[in-house]
């Protein structure tokens, strides 16, 4: 497993070339057992960052619809998204080293086989490592908002990032978003409005009804507590 997330990049005079990142790269605590699951799972699991595209059927030994999912935290909603989807395949993508030792120990314990893992920065997997209409479904649940103004540079679904989505999925292929920002909700709408191969499966334009396949979070429970409105946004790539 390598240990970096970001592929450095430098311009002719070999200075080191700063971007914005829709994360902060930080070590964070990492458990025992977290770590124990990194070196016992890792090389069963995870596939490596590669600048070259992957072959999906291969990865997983079977061919089937690929769900990619980014930023899946702890990795306990796409584990069990997995479980309850048997017939399709999950990829995620995480880059929080304690998030990514959580996932491997519960698709150990539940013996998870259409489940894999990749511990990089999503831009930079999705542009190297993911082929053009190859994946059935991307699915992007609380990114980091980044509510201020001077923030809003960081945020992860631009147009730019959006566009880059659109070119791996199939025809029909979705992306769903889940945000409990309503700020990120309208920005989101706003960035993707002129990409036009993407439908809004809103009646309204706007944003659906939480699908019971997209379950509900520990995070998403505190929200509702707290009188928070959930936004989930969902888009279909046309023909």
């Amino acid at each position: 497993m390598k240990n970096n997330i970001i592929t450095p990049k430098y311009n002719h005079n070999g200075v080191f070339l700063r971007q914005n990142r829709s994360f902060v790269s930080r070590k964070g605590r990492i458990t025992i057992s977290q770590s124990r699951a990194i070196q016992k799972y890792w090389s069963v699991i995870g596939v490596d960052f590669q600048l070259t595209p992957i072959n999906l059927t291969s990865i997983f030994n079977c061919h089937a619809p690929v769900v990619l999912e980014i930023g899946f935290g702890s990795g306990k909603s796409l584990v069990q998204t997995a479980i309850n989807f048997p017939n399709k395949n999950f990829l995620g993508v995480e880059v929080y080293k304690s998030g990514i030792g959580s996932c491997l120990n519960a698709v150990h314990f539940y013996e998870i086989h259409n489940l894999r893992i990749i511990y990089y920065d999503a831009v930079e997997v999705i542009r190297n490592m993911i082929l053009d209409y190859t994946l059935s479904a991307v699915q992007i649940f609380f990114p980091d908002p980044w509510n201020k103004k001077r923030h809003h540079k960081r945020r992860l679904l631009n147009n730019n990032f959006l566009k880059m989505i659109s070119k791996k999925l199939i025809i029909d292929g979705i992306l769903h978003i889940a945000t409990d920002s309503e700020s990120y909700a309208f920005y989101i709408l706003d960035e993707i409005k002129d990409i036009e191969n993407y439908k809004n499966l809103s009646k309204k334009n706007n944003f659906v009804q939480r699908p019971v396949s997209r379950l509900i979070t520990k995070f998403e429970e505190k929200g509702y507590l707290q009188g928070n409105r959930i936004f989930d946004l969902m888009f279909q790539i046309k023909k």
